[in-house]
């Protein structure tokens, strides 16, 4: 009997115990999420949406280091024959889905770092908004049509065509391309004391590809009442492509080449601009990871001089994103030009 009484007493004990525990308030800890980042890929590789939002974002650019060396331009001691210099270019590019089409903002800047007593600089590449996919329309800081060239780029048919403008432009599924840009080109540009006046580019083409291409360029320069045509075209033959272009200037235009600069001045086509000038590449993989493009040129300034340019370039891809890419070109000149023959450049660039 005593027995049982210490059994039953045990249990009450017991049960009495488990019962005040599970009075007790239980506490749940919630689990962190992680705060991963999104791969987007509406708008092809390289996007992720920025955290909480819809906004897919793209960064990227490339470290360079050249030295350039020799030139037409540097018959004067004070233009030296070789200097390197290192750019750093950053590409960051927001784009949104909207019921306008995709709305894009994209800003580059770039950082230069020179060894020929210039000075360092700071300036973008571009920084604009656009918003429209097949039909769209463009603001900002633009580099314009003008600012492209040849693969190879040794043709010298082109110029630094960047100004803040606003671009209407068509870029259909069937591989026409339409584009009117106003720009607005400052004193400089257009070789008065005066405020900015008005340029007008725009571009006719029908592109399939990098390698097979038609593109008709035309410029207006508002104050000179001149302008610029460049036809040009891709071909893709056999392992490579063929690109030839021309061009044809009816004044000094800021969009074309000119001859106006200082290291000119001892030169029989200084103060002039290149009137005509007819350019051809073919570049083709030697190797998987190295491309040859040799190329020529025929120029004729405004005062009529005529001068030939013939060279080739090369890109080496050591390893993905790394590039050593060089070039030599050779300038045909008559005997009283006080000018250098040869020129070209040497560069290291990484990509990201």
């Amino acid at each position: 009997m005593k027995t049982k009484l210490l059994l039953i007493g045990s249990a009450s004990m017991l049960a009495t115990a488990t019962g005040a525990n599970a009075a007790d308030p239980v506490v749940v800890i919630e689990p962190v999420t992680a705060n991963y980042v999104e791969v987007c890929d509406a708008f092809g590789s390289g996007y992720f949406y920025v955290p909480g939002t819809e906004t897919c974002l793209s960064v990227g650019g490339y470290v360079r280091f050249e030295t350039k060396f020799g030139g037409i331009q540097t018959g004067s001691s004070a233009d030296g024959d070789w200097y390197p210099y290192v750019k750093a270019n950053l590409a960051i590019t927001a784009k949104t889905d909207t019921e306008l089409g995709t709305l894009t903002s994209r800003m580059v800047p770039e950082f230069y770092f020179y060894s020929n007593g210039t000075g360092d600089e700071v300036k973008f590449d571009e920084a604009y908004i656009e918003i429209g996919n097949a039909v769209a329309l463009r603001a900002g800081y633009i580099k314009g049509y003008w600012n492209q060239d040849l693969w190879g780029e040794l043709d010298n048919i082109d110029n630094v065509s960047r100004y803040n403008s606003i671009r209407l432009g068509y870029y259909g599924a069937d591989h026409f391309q339409a584009a009117l840009s106003v720009d607005a080109m400052t004193p400089d540009d257009v070789g008065t004391d005066d405020l900015a006046k008005l340029g007008l580019s725009a571009r006719l083409g029908y592109v399939v590809s990098d390698s097979n291409y038609l593109k008709l360029d035309a410029a207006y320069d508002t104050h000179n009442e001149t302008y610029a045509i460049r036809p040009w075209a891709g071909f893709g033959i056999g392992p490579g492509t063929l690109e030839i272009a021309g061009l044809y200037e009816s004044g000094f235009i800021a969009y074309g080449p000119d001859f106006t600069a200082a290291n000119w001045d001892d030169s029989p086509i200084a103060d002039t601009y290149l009137k005509y000038a007819v350019a051809a590449n073919y570049y083709f993989n030697v190797t998987e990871d190295l491309i040859l493009a040799p190329q020529a040129q025929y120029n004729v300034a405004s005062n009529d001089k005529v001068f030939w340019e013939a060279g080739a370039t090369a890109d080496w891809e050591i390893v993905d994103d790394f590039h050593l890419r060089t070039n030599v070109n050779y300038a045909f000149l008559d005997d009283d030009w006080n000018q250098q023959n040869w020129f070209g450049w040497v560069r290291l660039e990484r990509d990201f």
